[in-house]
């Protein structure tokens, strides 16, 4: 099944050639998911092809859920309808074996930025503006009813301007869309997934509550203790 946004309607023919062609496109990020680049009728295009499902996923995005690619595909206009900046969909597919749902795709417009981690995280010394224009960042999505499903900073593209940082947000498939404003509780469990480099995290946090107008010891002290508890959960997990 092939859904392609009704402006490129005209990509249709290449759409639907993809899982022949994939391994033409110049490759971007190969891990779970794969991510290549084409260029096509002069239009540069990202291509994710989301890892194969296991048997039991078939059967759930088969008969009770949307798929990644589907969910990644609707966020995106109701991201940007809300004042959220990220790459425009074009279209997404979902392959099928014996009936059952397989592998999902998402083609979406190739946007400038860089991944916010590499000048945060991966960094000795971090640049104080730049983290705190990831707060606001975090504020603004909040506050526009957004939970993104994987708050880390890989998937804030940045974009330096005479402004100002800008961003672009990426894998968006597991994000909460809300009626209103999620509540402090679910802000601050949102967030702890910003980076395990506890002196950035405590920053980030920080600017964030100061954003808010809220406390920003006890912001920190709870959100810590949030970290804390997520840590020891992946550890169980792992074991």
């Amino acid at each position: 099944m092939l859904v392609t946004a009704p402006e490129y309607a005209h990509l249709t023919s290449f759409l639907q050639q993809l899982p022949d062609r994939f391994a033409e496109g110049e490759l971007v990020y190969e891990g779970r998911n794969v991510v290549r680049r084409f260029v096509v009728e002069g239009q540069t295009l990202m291509v994710k092809r989301f890892k194969k499902v296991n048997a039991i996923q078939q059967i759930i995005y088969t008969f009770f859920r949307p798929t990644k690619a589907a969910r990644a595909f609707r966020f995106a206009k109701i991201f940007r309808e809300r004042g959220i900046s990220t790459p425009r969909e074009i279209a997404y597919m979902e392959q099928k074996e014996n009936g059952l749902f397989s592998i999902g795709w998402l083609v979406t417009e190739e946007v400038e930025g860089r991944e916010t981690h590499l000048d945060l995280r991966e960094v000795k010394n971090y640049d104080p503006a730049l983290a705190i224009a990831v707060a606001k960042q975090i504020v603004k999505m909040h506050q526009a009813g957004i939970l993104h499903g994987d708050l880390n900073l890989s998937n804030f593209l940045n974009t330096k301007k005479a402004d100002g940082y800008h961003f672009q947000m990426i894998d968006i498939n597991r994000s909460k869309i809300l009626d209103g404003e999620p509540t402090r509780e679910q802000c601050l469990k949102n967030m702890v997934r910003i980076t395990h480099r506890r002196d950035l995290y405590e920053f980030i946090v920080r600017a964030y509550a100061k954003e808010r107008g809220w406390n920003e010891d006890e912001t920190a002290r709870k959100s810590l203790i949030l970290l804390d508890e997520f840590e020891k959960k992946g550890k169980r997990l792992i074991k």
